[in-house]
């Protein structure tokens, strides 16, 4: 069973977006173990830069994975796929027989280290959303992909 790690920069503070994660949580539990980890933001001050806070907030996420997990950096500029091929790159992963840490930057996003520290970078979307809805895409999507790897039926 895929043992699946979301390490988030901030809390999850919309509502809809909360229950949304609760909601897939529960569905995703026949398919694998999730843990979802909120690591603390930066607190923007004036003399730090987007830079800085991008790092420090990396430091944070990087400092989080767990030993021997295979990572996946969100990124907009990361390697799109269609849920039918997410469904094949878990399986894939699950082979591994690792942890698989997904790794949610900030509002700012996550700095060049941390990118160049996982071994792939994702994207949802050509779209930007907003660090707190990609949470939500993201479990919808891991939902839909354990769905197809399991053989139930799909609608595209």
């Amino acid at each position: 069973m895929l043992n699946i790690f979301v390490l988030m920069v901030g809390k999850t503070r919309e509502p809809f977006i909360q229950e949304g994660l609760a909601f897939y949580q529960k569905r995703l539990k026949p398919y694998l173990q999730l843990t979802l980890k909120s690591l603390r933001e930066e607190k923007e001050k004036k003399n730090l830069s987007p830079e800085v806070i991008m790092a420090r907030e990396g430091e944070r996420l990087r400092a989080a994975i767990p030993a021997k997990a295979y990572t996946a950096a969100l990124d907009v500029k990361g390697r799109e796929c269609t849920t039918e091929e997410l469904a094949a790159w878990l399986a894939t992963r699950e082979l591994e027989a690792r942890p698989l840490a997904f790794l949610i930057g900030g509002h700012w996003g996550l700095d060049e280290a941390t990118l160049a520290a996982a071994h792939e970078r994702l994207a949802l979307s050509r779209l930007t959303l907003t660090h707190e809805l990609a949470r939500l895409v993201l479990l919808e999507q891991l939902y839909r992909a354990m769905t197809i790897k399991a053989g139930h039926p799909y609608h595209v």
